[in-house]
């Protein structure tokens, strides 16, 4: 078990601790403004300084779509800087701390983001997006799958 397994106290990880293996994701998505439950089962790589993620969404009515999302990561000295595919900044994830906070404002919508690492190498993200038309949080759990 590595010393960051189920580290408790400041965590120091790097994006090179997110790279080299697949990730599995497991997503709920609470839509307040259709009062409706999503799901999303899928996979996800970080690889050549890109995120990538692949899977199967569930909507309310039992239909399923095929899922994807690509985001460009750069390691800095505070965590990783996530852009968009087309090179806007998106937010960074402070790898330094075991939990983390982040915010992007893409007018008139507003994203917040909470990350947890308190037990590597599972770990979370919690977004709450509000916004004229939006009102929906999207909690995903990440774990190493191992073969």
């Amino acid at each position: 078990m590595s010393s960051k397994d189920n580290h408790q106290g400041p965590l120091f990880l790097e994006m090179e601790d997110f790279t080299g293996c697949l990730w599995v994701i497991s997503r709920q998505i609470i839509d307040h403004t259709e009062d409706a439950k999503l799901t999303f089962i899928g996979r996800c790589e970080v690889s050549d300084g890109w995120y990538q993620e692949t899977g199967q969404m569930v909507l309310p009515d039992g239909q399923s779509l095929s899922s994807t999302r690509r985001y460009r990561w750069g390691a800095t000295l505070e965590g990783v800087d996530v852009h968009f595919d087309d090179g806007r900044f998106f937010h960074r994830i402070d790898l330094a701390h075991a939990s983390a906070q982040a915010r992007h404002f893409c007018d008139p919508d507003d994203y917040e983001v909470s990350y947890e690492f308190t037990q590597w190498p599972v770990w979370t993200s919690l977004w709450k997006v509000k916004g004229p038309r939006k009102d929906y949080e999207m909690d995903s759990s990440y774990r190493k799958l191992t073969l």
